[in-house]
């Protein structure tokens, strides 16, 4: 007994260190067990994003396990505020580079904004399949257009290598460069608006959010311009010429307002929080939009600011709500129908979660734009877009999306 006490004594610290550690972690386990209904939610979500409808049964399992570990990550009771010690722990110490299970690592620039490095990717499979859709769609005399979209950390003639750590390099551009030669070489028609973006003379902070990996909305808005002009000149699309001016528009800016993925990740004490910009026509507007998700069919009539925004995503007071979804995104289906256009101009876009907020301006442009996003989106694309018969068929991604899911566009149904 003596030895024990002696023993206890002489580890004293460590003792409690141990005791300490162990009653938080039942402490967070109880409050998993309590809030399991979110763990399903998220373990649903983050299975059905990531996982393509028919994989092979291995390629189910594995993402079934990814999606469960995820959950239970992001579900951790009590995570956020573990995450905040964390960022004031490393801000402390002066650290730029903060490990996260998911990324592996998470940066901080020299514009003080939250990253990650886009790994390398292998990309002749992605313009492959995105031939495939061409030539069916060539069959049917429809017309199709590859918009590339840029990513937070620009290419290296704009200053993007100088934003990382030396030994770090991000591949998002260089894969992007590879897939828009690969659709150049084969003849189908691209836009790269990465020059006209980075060339904008608008800074780094105001293009992307600090705390998150999608561009700000006035960088979206911006591109949604160049987008327009690109449209006219070569497909004849009629979009009233200056319509995407700012003096057409309301800028109303919420200050401290978002929380974005990343920063969930570091923390606000150190990554800071972003203002967030609602952008909305100041002229009159008159839609349509109908939301699809499986058999599930939504309505909504009215001004853009009544059909188009999902107000929820502002109104709610939490910070770490997606502010960014308000231009009402991700589902599997939208169709815009714009009662107020000028033109009878039908196109179908085909997405990722940078087309949000483009999509949604640039139906004030158009008779309709509908919007697929293919991570949910389970039809064959071009027997759909045969059926829709529209002007243009616009695949548009931003340079971190060259993955499987958004390249299934199930031509073999």
């Amino acid at each position: 007994m003596k030895k024990m006490r002696d023993a206890f004594q002489t580890h004293k610290k460590e003792k409690i260190t141990a005791i300490l550690f162990l009653i938080v972690i039942f402490g967070m386990l109880i409050g998993m067990i309590t809030t399991t209904e979110d763990l399903g939610e998220g373990f649903l979500l983050a299975y059905r994003t990531n996982v393509p409808t028919g994989a092979p049964y291995l390629v189910r399992i594995e993402g079934a396990i990814d999606a469960a570990e995820n959950a239970v990550n992001e579900g951790a009771y009590h995570r956020q505020e573990y995450v905040e010690l964390y960022g004031l722990s490393q801000l402390l110490m002066g650290k730029n580079i903060i490990t996260d299970y998911n990324y592996g690592a998470l940066y901080k620039t020299n514009y003080n904004q939250i990253t990650f490095a886009v790994s390398d990717r292998f990309v002749p499979d992605s313009y492959m399949a995105t031939y495939e859709l061409v030539n069916r769609l060539q069959q049917d005399d429809i017309d199709f257009l590859y918009i590339q979209l840029p990513f937070k950390i620009p290419p290296e003639q704009y200053g993007g290598a100088l934003q990382l750590p030396e030994n770090v390099h991000d591949h998002a551009n260089e894969n992007a460069d590879t897939f828009v030669w690969g659709l150049e070489v084969a003849g189908v028609d691209t836009y790269d608006v990465r020059d006209d973006f980075w060339s904008s003379g608008k800074t780094q902070n105001e293009l992307f959010f600090n705390t998150d990996h999608h561009w700000t909305i006035e960088g979206a808005f911006y591109t949604t311009g160049l987008i327009a002009d690109f449209l006219n000149q070569h497909y004849d699309m009629q979009i009233p010429e200056g319509l995407f001016s700012a003096e057409n528009f309301r800028f109303k800016t919420y200050e401290d307002f978002y929380l974005g993925s990343m920063g969930r990740r570091v923390g606000r004490i150190y990554g800071g929080v972003d203002d967030f910009t609602l952008i909305t026509p100041d002229f009159e507007t008159d839609y349509t939009l109908v939301q699809i998700e499986g058999e599930g069919r939504k309505e909504q009539n009215g001004s853009f600011e009544e059909a188009v925004l999902e107000w929820d995503y502002i109104e709610d007071p939490n910070i770490s709500t997606n502010r960014y979804a308000v231009y009402h995104g991700d589902y599997e289906e939208l169709r815009f129908l714009n009662h107020k256009a000028q033109n009878d101009k039908k196109v179908l876009i085909i997405k990722d979660s940078f087309g949000i907020p483009i999509y949604s301006f640039l139906s004030l442009g158009l008779r309709e734009v509908r919007a697929i996003d293919l991570r949910l989106f389970e039809k064959n694309v071009a027997e759909y877009a045969a059926e829709y018969n529209p002007d243009l068929v616009i695949l548009m991604y931003n340079a971190d999306s060259f993955v499987d899911p958004m390249f299934q566009f199930h031509l073999e149904k």
